[in-house]
């Protein structure tokens, strides 16, 4: 199933990436992208703002990165050549800039965009993005767009001002920046079903390796094209700009995390604390010394798919889930070495949604097998609870403690009496035991001293159960410690365990439980495989999936019991 499985998610991304650029190149037939100057405005200290530029204007190649840096009024001039179609009655302007602006169009106004100002108190911030409808040009003439803008809001120096004017028909330009997200929304919402899919079914489970690391993943998955949908959708004020940077970023780099650390925690792969630290230290510092945002993304990204290929090549096992995963990841950092803003820009987002789609579901598939292997643990666990009940009651063990009653009531009539009270209790802890999941330490203990003290009293010997526990908080399985007391007194009986205590020892090593009773020896060739043996194990494989672990053997002079299991907080 391996080789279907990696093909299948790789023609699922080849064929997301080919709808988003194919919806997502224009119609170069169609649009021209002008070609701009720039120069810095000298406007007296009040009165009206110019309409044109003076004629000793400083006018300069349009350099994005100096641009950057302006922030008082400045000048913006672009020219094209006359365009050939005649019917340009439908053109519009679609306008990028970090400020606030006035257009000029062939020297006829368009609409504003916030208010030009000589400084930030007179500054009106306009929004990044504006598209204008223009009226029809003069024949034979060039056009020229002229621009008096500030940018006295923007918070912090970027690399590159981004600002462009392309001209193209009105309904290309609207419909330019809608379509390539219509694959985008199928996406995310495809994702989202998987997400609440997922939850719906680990609710009030075992939680699985790594499930959180895979949820909040999911949820930046999720995140991301909301951010980068921001702009084209809704579109924002210029200095909203670099916030959005900054959250994108901020997205980029968790991912960087929370995709090889889900990774490393689902498939048990070690990873040396020093290796952890330098990798942290590799995404911090593309970060913070990587120039421009899409650079810092890309560094950040590319530096978490190379360690996702990197780990899952350490994975043994798994082929089935390891190789389609290998090849998502190798997919995506191939199309970040080669076209990392295309990439940036939304086939990312796409590999990361068909990514934790496959996650999803696969978790959801085993969740589902678990289901199944659960409600067969939970029937055996059932007749084995049956069977031990039956066990507590069996004709024998009661012929024998009744005839003992017989002998007290008339040789010790105060002994007759607490046996019965003692066999009373004993049923009751049964039968409530038998219907419960888990119960407290304390119960569990209370059932054992509850058996021994029947024993002891049928037998005239005092059996004693020795506690030594950091916490008797903690739930466990019904019976698993009864279960090991009725082998020790049917193996060993219970002369030797009137002489060789009962001793329980509970500790907590790190996240798991260990319980370790010591009992008589005994003598009896074929301890340890009977229905109480099975009984345990059921019962904490029912309880902790793949997180529990029972063994039992002669030690020394003891027969121990050792029990250990995942703390569940």
């Amino acid at each position: 199933m391996q080789n279907p499985r990696t093909f299948a998610v790789l023609a699922v991304l080849l064929a997301a990436v080919a709808a988003w650029l194919l919806v997502s190149a224009p119609d170069m037939a169609t649009v021209r992208v002008l070609t701009g100057e720039m120069a810095p405005a000298k406007l007296s200290a009040s009165g009206d703002l110019p309409k044109q530029p003076p004629a000793d204007a400083d006018w300069r190649p349009l350099d994005q990165q100096v641009l950057a840096g302006w922030r008082e009024p400045y000048w913006l001039r672009w020219r094209a050549d006359a365009p050939k179609a005649r019917n340009d009655a439908d053109r519009a302007l679609r306008f990028s800039l970090r400020g606030a602006s006035r257009l000029y169009w062939n020297g006829q106004p368009l609409a504003g965009n916030g208010t030009v100002g000589r400084d930030a108190a007179q500054e009106r911030p306009g929004r990044i993005d504006i598209v204008r409808v223009l009226p029809p040009s003069t024949s034979g003439a060039a056009d020229e767009l002229m621009v008096l803008a500030s940018s006295q809001h923007q918070g912090w120096q970027l690399r590159s001002a981004d600002a462009f004017a392309v001209v193209a028909p009105a309904e290309l330009l609207y419909r330019q920046a809608m379509r390539p997200w219509l694959i985008a929304a199928f996406a995310t919402g495809a994702l989202a079903a998987a997400y609440l899919y997922f939850l719906a079914v680990q609710w009030r489970r075992p939680r699985i390796p790594g499930a959180r690391l895979l949820l909040a993943l999911c949820a930046v998955g999720l995140a991301l094209p909301v951010v980068e949908g921001w702009r084209p959708l809704l579109g924002y004020a210029y200095p909203w700009h670099g916030p959005r940077l900054l959250v994108l970023l901020a997205l980029h780099a968790a991912a960087a995390l929370l995709l090889p650390a889900y990774l490393a925690r689902h498939f048990d792969v070690a990873v040396r604390l020093g290796v952890r630290i330098a990798y942290l230290a590799a995404v911090a510092a593309a970060v913070v010394f990587v120039p421009s945002f899409d650079a810092r993304s890309a560094a950040v990204l590319l530096l978490s798919l190379l360690a996702s290929a990197g780990l899952l090549w350490r994975v043994r096992g798994a082929p089935e889930e390891r190789g389609p995963i290998l090849a998502l990841v190798l997919a995506g950092a191939l199309a970040m070495a080669f076209a990392r803003n295309a990439f940036l820009d939304g086939p990312y987002f796409l590999m990361l949604a068909v990514l934790m789609g496959f996650l999803l579901l696969r978790h959801a598939a085993q969740l589902r097998a678990l289901d199944s292997h659960n409600a067969r643990l939970r029937e055996e666990r059932a007749q084995l609870s049956l069977q031990l009940l039956q066990r507590g009651i069996h004709p024998h063990w009661l012929m024998n403690t009744l005839t003992c009653l017989q002998e007290l009531i008339e040789q010790a009539p105060p002994r007759a009496s607490r046996l019965v009270e003692s066999l009373a209790e004993q049923f009751d802890r049964l039968r409530d035991s038998s219907t419960r999941q888990s119960v407290p330490l304390e119960d569990e203990l209370a059932l054992c001293r509850n058996h021994l003290d029947i024993v002891g009293l049928a037998s005239d010997q005092s059996i004693s159960f020795e506690v030594d526990a950091q916490d008797t908080g903690l739930s466990l399985p019904p019976g698993i410690l009864h279960a090991q007391v009725e082998n020790a007194l049917t193996h060993a009986g219970a002369g030797a365990c009137a002489q060789h205590p009962f001793r329980l020892r509970v500790r907590r090593e790190s996240d798991r439980w260990v319980l370790e009773l010591r009992s008589a020896r005994g003598s009896a060739p074929h301890r340890g495989r009977g229905t109480g043996t099975r009984y345990i194990e059921a019962s904490l494989a029912s309880a902790y999936p793949d997180a529990w672990r029972f063994v039992q053997g002669v030690d020394d002079s003891d027969w121990c019991g050792r029990i250990e299991f995942t703390c569940v907080s």
